[in-house]
C-alpha cells in the first residue's frame, strides 16, 4: 500500500524556506535533499557537495539524477508515484518536483516548522 505525498505537487509556498532555496540555488536544494534522505540532517548550505556539484554540472539535464533520488524518496517512505513518472515529473516541472521533495524529506526527518527557541537558564546569585 502506497501512503500520498504530504504535499501537493504544486504546494511550493507552504514551505517558503525551500522554495527560495530551490528558486536560488536548486543544486543546493538537491544536497539537501540527498543529505536529509541519507542521514537524516541537512548538512551545511549545499547538503550533500557532491551530489549538489553533479547536479550544478547538469544545468538543466539535472532532472536526470534528480529523478533518481525522487525514486528513492518513495521508495524509502512508501509514497505513491504520482501524479506520473518520476522522471516525468522531474522533467515537465524541476522546480515544484524539488520543493515537494525537499519538503517530504524534511517532514520525514522531522525537519519541518520553526527551530524550536533555546531554553533560558536564571543565573543564580
Amino acid at each position: 500500500m502506497s501512503n500520498p505525498w504530504s504535499t501537493g505537487l504544486f504546494d511550493c509556498f507552504s514551505d517558503i524556506g525551500s522554495c527560495v532555496c530551490v528558486y536560488f540555488c536548486p543544486s543546493c536544494s538537491y544536497g539537501q535533499i540527498v543529505s536529509i534522505l541519507n542521514t537524516g540532517q541537512p548538512g551545511g548550505a549545499c547538503g550533500d557537495c557532491g551530489s549538489c556539484c553533479v547536479f550544478c554540472l547538469l544545468g538543466y539535464f539535472g532532472f536526470v539524477v534528480s529523478c533518481g533520488t525522487r525514486t528513492q524518496i518513495r521508495n524509502k517512505y512508501g509514497l505513491r508515484e504520482e501524479p506520473c513518472s518520476d522522471c516525468l515529473v522531474h522533467f515537465l516541472c524541476l522546480a515544484c518536483a524539488l520543493c515537494q521533495d525537499f519538503r517530504e524529506v524534511k517532514k520525514q526527518n522531522g525537519l519541518m516548522g520553526a527551530a524550536a527557541a533555546p531554553e533560558v537558564e536564571e543565573m543564580s546569585r
